[in-house]
């Protein structure tokens, strides 16, 4: 991911999670917590960035679909993606660490959420793709 690039010094490990990256990156820049925060917020920018890029084009979210609900038929088009997806409760981290998961009840999506995987709530709002949004 591009936001890491910015650090010389610092290497993005193989199938490392980014949000254990970005944690693994504040600690070795010595961050205090108002520029882990800031860092933070250009962080999720940029994955907003990139999910954007895909969440607007009917291929990404046919993927996307196919690796959620592999036993569904395949959505023609965006709509029946959206109709689709939003069946069930999807945390945009695992969409994006390629995690292809989602809860059943809203109960354990919030509890899963909630333990480390929320993501900032103006930043989310900005995503082309509103499906993954849900009030914690």
């Amino acid at each position: 991911m591009e936001y890491f690039t910015t650090f010389p010094t610092f290497t993005l490990r193989s199938g490392e999670a980014l949000r254990n990256a970005f944690k693994r990156l504040a600690k070795s820049q010595n961050w205090n917590d108002d520029r882990t925060s800031n860092e933070k917020t250009k962080f999720q920018k940029m994955v907003v960035q990139e999910l954007n890029k895909g969440f607007n084009k009917l291929e990404h979210l046919q993927d996307l679909c196919q690796k959620l609900f592999p036993d569904k038929p395949m959505p023609t088009s965006i709509k029946q993606c959206t109709k689709l997806l939003q069946t069930k409760y999807i945390n945009i981290w695992d969409i994006v660490e390629g995690k292809y998961k989602y809860f059943d009840k809203y109960a354990d999506f919030q509890k899963y959420t909630r333990n480390g995987r929320v993501f900032k709530k103006e930043l989310a709002k900005s995503l082309n793709f509103k499906v993954f949004l849900r009030h914690l």
